[in-house]
Formats: structure tokens, C-alpha cells, sequence
């Protein structure tokens, strides 16, 4: 092999390796995240008094988000949601409440942004928060309500 061959062999095995490092991903800016992670969930009293679950992040942080490819109580809540407020009433298949953000999820998302009429990106940040309904407890019923802006 001459040097020019080893170059680009040597080249090859350094992009195989980060490939298999998982260290090159492709930046999408439509997925790139504006808010930390919702990491949990807690129930937050809305403006007619109602007990709300609602995703939260780390320590309690809002806003927060969640995107395909995230995982844990914070997307059970959000799956939880979309089940109880939009797939049950539309007669549709329901989530399994995993934990896991994935395709079953995006789409069931993007289905709740339509119907409340923002923009359907199946990302759950601050517009998706305000604007989707939650399970809530109201007198002892399981209903669905808006967190709207909270009680302090």
C-alpha cells in the first residue's frame, strides 16, 4: 500500500469507529431541544381547582420538553394524556404507558396537536403544555382537563 491508500484506509477506520461510537449525529433543527428534559411528573392544581398530571422536569423545572428518543415517568404522564384525553374518546389503539418516546408516541402527539390546533411537530414543549388536556381528578371522577396557568 502506498501512503495515500493508508491515508484514506486510516481516515475510513477513524469515520467506522466514531460511526460505531455513536459520536456522528445528524443535527435535525426541527428536533433540536429548547427546553430540558421532562424527567418527571407531578399533579399541579389548575385554575378551576383540579388535580393535574402533568410532565415536569428535573427538580421540578418548567417548561420542560419531551422528543422521541426520550424516556421515563415524564413521558408516562405525557403518554398517559394522549391515551385518557385523545386516543380513548377517538376510538383509537392506546399507548402502552412505557416510558418510551417513540414512533407510536410522535404520532399519537402529533394527533393531540391537531386536534387542539397547534402546531403538530409531535415535540412536547411549552405550547403543547398549555394547550393539551391532562388526566385530572375532579370530586373523585377521572376527567380531562387544561393545567391553564397555575395556582400559587
Amino acid at each position: 500500500m502506498n501512503g495515500d491508500s493508508m491515508k484514506r484506509l486510516a481516515a475510513l477506520c477513524t469515520l467506522l469507529a466514531a460511526v460505531i461510537a455513536g459520536t456522528l449525529v445528524s443535527v435535525n433543527p426541527a428536533y433540536a431541544r429548547s427546553q430540558p428534559e421532562c424527567e418527571s411528573y407531578t399533579y399541579v392544581k389548575n385554575q378551576a381547582g383540579y388535580d393535574v398530571a402533568a410532565p415536569i422536569g428535573k427538580y421540578g423545572v418548567l417548561p420542560c420538553s419531551l422528543l422521541w428518543g426520550d424516556g421515563g415517568p415524564g413521558t408516562v404522564a405525557l403518554q398517559w394524556a394522549l391515551n385518557d384525553c385523545y386516543l380513548k374518546p377517538a376510538g383509537k389503539k392506546l399507548l402502552s404507558d412505557d416510558g418510551s418516546f417513540g414512533e407510536l408516541t410522535f404520532n399519537a402527539l402529533k394527533f393531540a396537536q391537531s386536534k387542539e390546533g397547534i402546531s403538530s411537530d409531535g415535540q412536547f414543549g411549552p405550547q403543547s403544555r398549555a394547550s393539551l388536556k391532562f388526566p385530572a381528578l375532579t370530586g373523585g371522577t377521572n376527567t380531562c382537563a387544561r393545567l391553564g396557568k397555575p395556582i400559587v
